[in-house]
């Protein structure tokens, strides 16, 4: 949540810092900032606003051109969506400006510590302590590199900043927790919270760990480690990656064009040869398969948890491995239950994810081995894991995750069906998949579905009913509604709906019903009669039609991958539910793409 972009080099800094904010926006949009330092008069410029960075362009912004400067877009968390607590803040003589990303756990008693030393907040945020003390700090440091670390250290919580200092075109970071990546371009330095905010300029990048600096100062940028305050080797990486476009392509909206590369996406998910998963098999295989004592544990949150839900459940069902679905932020009880035997998958779009990066390190104190399965390159998740996998979905700037959900689960598919030999089939089921859905979306006007959004769109309380392969693509479809509609939609196991759910259904509530033609058909068709005999309004989400639905969704063919098929409708009911209710599909209020924040 919330990013940062830094720039030093010679072009427009505020050119450059707007056009990587706007490929940051989605981590962060209740507000945004830009400073920039005047070096010939010494002073920092800031402009910062509530909202969306829209079409700001920088020459509306500054009467004066500068080389170097930060930005930043925000997501509320410590005080509300003003122009004051917007980042970057001001220090008191305005000699430098800061920008965040995280929280100040301890920010109350560090705040209460400078007020009775006198010095004065004008905004809400937790931010500003850290601006104040190292004001503090700079009474007795040598310098503001000194200062900027000794308060650094003084912070408890995931915390990642960035300094602008109004002389000697200087620059300094921080971080622990949240991203922080450097980018190293052609006489120019980007630094920032992820690779895809710079993939237009370089794919040349220093990725910074946790409680190092950055420090940019006179054309020269040094790495240090804050704990030592010890200068550290830099070593530059190339990532894998062209230049990711973000352009809607003729699209109205991010999320229905993300939608519809699912076609190509899920495929090339399962891109990978034996040879390279090969090392994560033989470890399950040895370890977890029938008669092995290690367990394998999937964990994720939000639909990457719904991933790593249906990625246990395909090791389950198709190859016989003892797998746990965990959520990340319930970690507490299975903490002392990790061995080293076990094997932890971790599924995260960003690859940044908090709440997975600490469920992460959990396992990882118990000797845990770490797969992960992400959709950014350079990711902190990745970077500690034993065996490291990407979705290939390219970039996801919709903030509701569709296009990585799908890869994600796909590849756990393939994962599965290798495990007992049937790697070839996998890949072909889930090419027929990608095939059938080419057709699906070939000049498809969706107007069953739009027809359904209208019907719906003025109904509050929803329900989906799923059941063994496609219970997961319940709880997925109701939440990828409620996160674009901010509708009351709740998914369950169909067998729930006899022990208390059935007391929710009054006449006209929707409940929507995922059927495959497999073994479950008979009992989901039972819950959607139960459902009508009470009143309720049954959609159907099948292959075929039936008496018992007042409306029909047919579904693409996916055979071994119908619940990944499944998911489809509920995108596209989710986005054009938004567009009746006049929502914005790409940015939902109250949330951001990539969790960094506890």
């Amino acid at each position: 949540m919330c990013g940062i972009f830094g720039y030093a080099g010679r072009d427009n800094a505020a050119e450059r810092i707007i056009n990587g904010l706007k490929r940051l926006e989605y981590r962060g949009y209740d507000s945004w900032g830009v400073a920039i330092a005047d070096l010939d008069s010494e002073q920092i410029n800031l402009v910062k606003h509530t909202g969306k960075i829209g079409e700001v362009s920088s020459e509306k912004l500054f009467d004066t051109t500068s080389t170097i400067g930060i930005g930043h877009t925000r997501w509320a968390t410590h005080g509300g969506v003003t122009d004051t607590n917007a980042h970057p803040h001001y220090s008191t003589d305005k000699s430098f400006v800061l920008a965040q990303n995280g929280i100040v756990e301890n920010y109350q008693e560090l705040k209460s510590e400078l007020i009775s030393k006198g010095y004065e907040f004008i905004s809400q945020t937790d931010t500003e302590v850290i601006v104040r003390l190292v004001e503090e700090e700079l009474k007795t440091a040598q310098d503001l590199h000194e200062a900027v670390r000794q308060a650094f250290l003084k912070l408890t919580g995931r915390n990642t900043i960035i300094v602008l200092e109004k002389k000697n075109s200087h620059i300094i970071a921080v971080r622990n927790g949240s991203p922080l990546v450097i980018g190293i371009g052609n006489e120019e330095i980007i630094i920032a919270s992820d690779t895809l905010s710079f993939a237009d300029r370089t794919n040349k990048v220093i990725l910074v760990e946790n409680y190092q600096m950055v420090e940019y100062k006179n054309g020269e940028t040094k790495l240090f480690d804050v704990k030592e305050n010890a200068e550290l080797k830099t070593e530059i990486i190339e990532l894998d990656q062209a230049d990711t476009k973000v352009e809607k392509e003729g699209f109205d909206h991010f999320m229905i064009k993300e939608i519809v590369e699912q076609r190509y996406t899920i495929n090339e998910a399962v891109q990978y040869t034996l040879d390279e998963l090969n090392p994560l098999l033989g470890r399950i295989k040895e370890k977890s398969s029938k008669g092995g004592q290690g367990k394998v544990y999937t964990v994720g949150a939000g639909t990457a948890g719904f991933a790593a839900m249906q990625i246990a459940f395909f090791l389950r069902k198709h190859a016989n491995v003892n797998a746990t679905e965990l959520k990340a932020y319930e970690m507490e009880s299975y903490k002392n239950l990790f061995t080293p035997e076990d094997t932890l998958i971790a599924v995260s779009q960003s690859g940044e994810t908090a709440d997975t990066i600490e469920a992460i390190e959990f396992a990882k104190e118990k000797g845990t081995k770490i797969a992960s399965i992400v959709n950014m390159l350079g990711s902190t998740i990745t970077r500690i894991s034993d065996y490291k996998y990407f979705s290939r979905s390219g970039a996801e700037i919709c903030v509701a995750s569709t296009k990585a959900f799908t890869a994600q689960t796909a590849w756990g598919l393939l994962l599965a069906l290798s495990l007992i030999g049937k790697y070839e089939e996998a890949k072909k089921v889930v090419k027929d998949l990608s095939q059938n859905l080419e057709s699906f979306f070939e000049g498809n006007d969706f107007s069953n579905i739009k027809n359904l959004a209208k019907k719906l769109k003025d109904q509050e309380h929803f329900f989906v009913l799923g059941k063994g392969q496609n219970f997961v693509a319940s709880l997925e479809g109701a939440l990828k509604i409620k996160e674009i509609t901010y509708k009351h939609f709740e998914g369950f196991a169909a067998g729930e709906l006899k022990h208390g759910v059935i007391a929710l259904i009054d006449q006209g509530t929707p409940v929507f019903g995922i059927i495959s033609n497999d073994e479950n058909k008979a009992d989901m068709l039972s819950a959607l009669a139960e459902v009508k005999a009470r009143g309720g309004f049954t959609i159907g989400v099948a292959k075929e039609n039936n008496e018992l639905f007042d409306f029909f969704i047919e579904t693409i063919e996916g055979h071994e991958a119908d619940s990944i098929a499944n998911i489809i409708p509920f995108q596209l009911i989710s986005y054009f539910m938004a567009l009746q209710l006049g929502n914005s599909p790409d940015k939902p209020r109250n949330l951001a793409k990539s969790v960094t924040v506890k």
